[in-house]
């Protein structure tokens, strides 16, 4: 079995997403075609992405005029220019009906968060722009509500610099 290095002592990655992944617009905007989320996902998902420390919202000047971006103020935004969509902003979520999450997330949480099913690299990223850029599928119930919130609350912590990757004397996850 090969070893991946932890990127943080406390970074929890959900169990695999069950089911097929959903349907994608292949084309800009990269949106969810089905298994879209229930009335109320993604208001409950705005307002608890902004109970994290720091995390402001305002409109994604890439994204739809309803997304959400959520973003860092100056002082909070001290990670690697990847970490970042757009200024500070280093997630938005899609309103309904659609509900997919855009975030930015350091390269092996990025490849495990896919591997596991919970998302797919977005277009931009797969053509060399934007390269930490993931599309998360929107959470069908609540159980995936609260792994799509750890998923963003990593990210905020990729765009705070507070996620690296850790020397290989120190605990190493194993992967399949």
């Amino acid at each position: 079995m090969p070893l991946i290095a932890m990127l943080t002592r406390v970074t929890v990655l959900p169990h695999s997403r069950l089911g097929r992944p959903p349907r994608m617009q292949q084309a800009l905007p990269h949106l969810q075609m089905d298994q879209l989320p229930p009335a109320g996902a993604m208001e409950e998902l705005v307002e608890r992405s902004l109970e994290i420390p720091h995390v402001r919202s305002q409109q994604s000047r890439m994204a739809s005029p309803l997304s959400h971006a959520l973003y860092l103020a100056d002082e909070f935004a001290a990670g690697p220019p990847e970490a970042f969509i757009d200024n500070h902003e280093f997630c938005h979520l899609h309103p309904l009906p659609e509900g997919s999450i855009h975030l930015t997330l350091p390269r092996i949480l990025r490849e495990e968060v896919v591997r596991l099913g919970w998302g797919q690299r977005h277009p931009t990223a797969l053509a060399g722009v934007l390269t930490a850029l993931v599309t998360i599928y929107a959470p069908r119930n609540r159980e995936e509500l609260e792994a799509v919130l750890g998923l963003i609350v990593q990210s905020c912590r990729f765009a705070q610099g507070k996620l690296a990757v850790l020397d290989s004397d120190e605990c190493c996850l194993r992967g399949a």
